[in-house]
């Protein structure tokens, strides 16, 4: 099996950071970590670390920075963090770092977690910037494939922060702070409001070209399997998904009106480059090996080779003797699972780390599948799956513990909510380390459960819902029934708005994409939002909070540290 081995990644000390992180170094009190202080480079490592810094924590299992829980710096478990827990999907009361006021929408520029959010990112930039600098004249496919992990983490930079800083390779050693993106092109802007739109639309422009720069060098578009040895590369199906995805979450990016001209022009290139991914070979997992189910084979340990890879546009790696941590895979089986769990067939996690149990999913996004909130109480996750007539409802509402003389004591989970009770609050059994073939996993702990960052089912939901708002109703209707046929669901028979975003919900629910999604329907931040679920802004019931949280605040020792930066409007 062909891995992406992180042990051979050289030293952090040796690469990190480039005066345009200084008050990163700072904050964190790391050591002299400059990389132009370094003679020579190891250009394979450099470019393996800038992949693993999409999934793995640092070298030999360390942080890439200072921190108090080396798992809390991963880059998945962080968008996991600021995508899914502000939304109507998923919740958590431990009351580490501040997790609690991520659910509750109450974010400010000190937060703990939303500083390991912003390092992550600037720290993962800043190795995409010396190879990009040090591998001019090396492997241009290997340089472009780099050039896309940069465009791809400054996406996340603009969606989360909309102005943040911009360092480039360019930058490296210059001895200058660096500048806002809203200043990156010469502008000279003294409005907080305008420097937020300006520094987005400037990012989005970057990024763009970015992508239209590194793509003709890139892999040819193709799936793979765990035994290729490509697989786990970004290709040209990479490039052309992150594009689609900006385009869609144009409305948003360029404060386009979802009616305007330049926005549908948008939408019909969301069309075709979902075609083209298609075009590629990339499909749905149809596949059902035993009692397993295709939407099952998607988030199991043999992921890679199980018939799921065809939906795999973009894998992030995990391998349970080589390639782990306590961020990656096994933080959203983890987070879920306690030992008492069961899946839809009946099994454990497939790891002795399933003991965290600190997420639960919010009634109001469990009530989109029929079975509803209430109806997981005392319930199995085959009872629960067969009672909502959606094979994608992996929740699990009974605790099952074996005695030693055998015999079976059951607990059922409440949906509510509660505060901090382990038996509170509906469980989900979407990933586990288990094996379709009934194989063993690589090790007892760590998991071999790769992460499908960039998956097929989204583009045919971007697809779907650029038809929709491009007025094609029977597109989008023939689109979507092909995820619900997928998932033994009824078709739809009209669609809508409202319905395009549920399903949204039902088919990437956890997987890091919802608040992206609230935010384009206008559901998120901001009065004009209808949709209230426990806890939105803090109360029980749900309110309302102002639409500047539709992004985050720079970390305040940034602020401090760097006097060319201004704090994210409304902060």
């Amino acid at each position: 099996m062909k891995r992406i081995i992180f042990k051979n990644i050289v030293p952090a000390a040796a690469l990190l950071l480039t005066v345009g992180m200084t008050s990163c170094v700072k904050d964190l009190e790391k050591g002299n970590i400059d990389p132009t202080v370094e003679a020579e480079v190891n250009l394979d490592g450099l470019y393996t670390k800038c992949y693993a810094g999409m999934i793995m924590e640092g070298n030999d299992g360390s942080a890439d920075f200072s921190i108090d829980d080396a798992g809390k710096s991963t880059l998945i478990r962080n968008i996991y963090n600021f995508n899914e827990l502000p939304t109507d999907e998923s919740i958590c009361w431990w009351s580490d770092g501040g997790i609690v006021d991520i659910g509750y929408n109450l974010w400010e520029p000190g937060h703990a977690t939303l500083k390991f959010l912003y390092y992550r990112i600037m720290s993962n930039i800043t190795y995409c910037n010396k190879y990009i600098k040090e591998g001019q004249n090396g492997d241009k496919t290997k340089l472009a494939e780099v050039r896309f992990l940069r465009a791809y983490y400054y996406y996340l930079l603009m969606d989360f922060f909309a102005d943040p800083p911009f360092i480039d390779e360019n930058t490296l050693g210059t001895n200058v702070n660096p500048v806002q993106a809203h200043a990156m092109n010469g502008e000279d802007i003294t409005d907080r409001a305008a420097m937020l739109t300006t520094g987005r639309k400037n990012l989005y422009a970057w990024i763009m070209k970015e992508l239209d720069v590194c793509e003709p060098d890139m892999l040819e578009a193709k799936p793979e399997s765990d035994t290729d040895n490509d697989y786990g590369r970004a290709d040209k199906a990479a490039v052309w998904f992150l594009k689609s995805r900006i385009l869609l979450n144009s409305n948003i990016y360029l404060g386009l009106e979802d009616n305007s001209n330049d926005y549908r022009t948008n939408l019909q290139q969301v069309v075709s480059l979902s075609d083209q991914i298609k075009g590629a070979g990339f499909s749905l997992c149809n596949k059902t090996v035993g009692n397993y189910h295709p939407y099952d084979l998607l988030f199991m340990g043999d992921n890679g080779s199980n018939g799921a890879n065809v939906e795999a546009i973009f894998p992030l790696l995990q391998d349970g003797k080589t390639t782990y941590g306590w961020g990656g895979s096994l933080f959203f089986i983890a987070c879920h699972w306690n030992a008492n769990l069961r899946t839809v067939t009946g099994q454990g996690a497939g790891t002795t780390g399933n003991t965290w149990a600190g997420m639960r999913c919010r009634p109001s996004f469990v009530d989109k599948f029929d079975v509803r909130a209430t109806g997981t109480e005392g319930k199995t996750a085959a009872e629960i799956r067969e009672a909502s007539h959606d094979d994608r409802a992996l929740f699990c509402g009974l605790e099952e513990v074996v005695n030693a003389d055998g015999s079976v004591t059951t607990t059922p989970r409440s949906s509510s909510l509660g505060k901090n009770s382990e038996f509170a609050g509906v469980a989900c059994v979407k990933w586990n380390n288990n094996y379709s073939t009934g194989a063993n996993p690589h090790d007892t702990y760590n998991v071999d459960t790769d992460f499908f960052i960039f998956r097929y089912a989204e583009t045919v939901l971007n697809k779907a819902e650029a038809l929709l708002r491009l007025g094609d109703d029977a597109g989008a209707l023939t689109a979507v029934n092909e995820l619900r046929k997928r998932a033994n669901a009824d078709d739809f028979v009209t669609i809508n708005m409202q319905m395009m975003l549920d399903e949204r919900a039902r088919e990437m629910y956890l997987e890091g994409m919802r608040r992206i999604d609230l935010i384009r329907f206008h559901q998120f931040g901001g009065q004009q939002a209808t949709y209230k679920w426990e806890f939105k802004g803090g109360v029980d019931k749900g309110i309302n909070f102002d639409s500047y949280r539709n992004v985050f605040p720079i970390p305040t020792s940034e602020i401090e540290a760097n006097s060319n930066l201004t704090q994210i409007y409304g902060y």
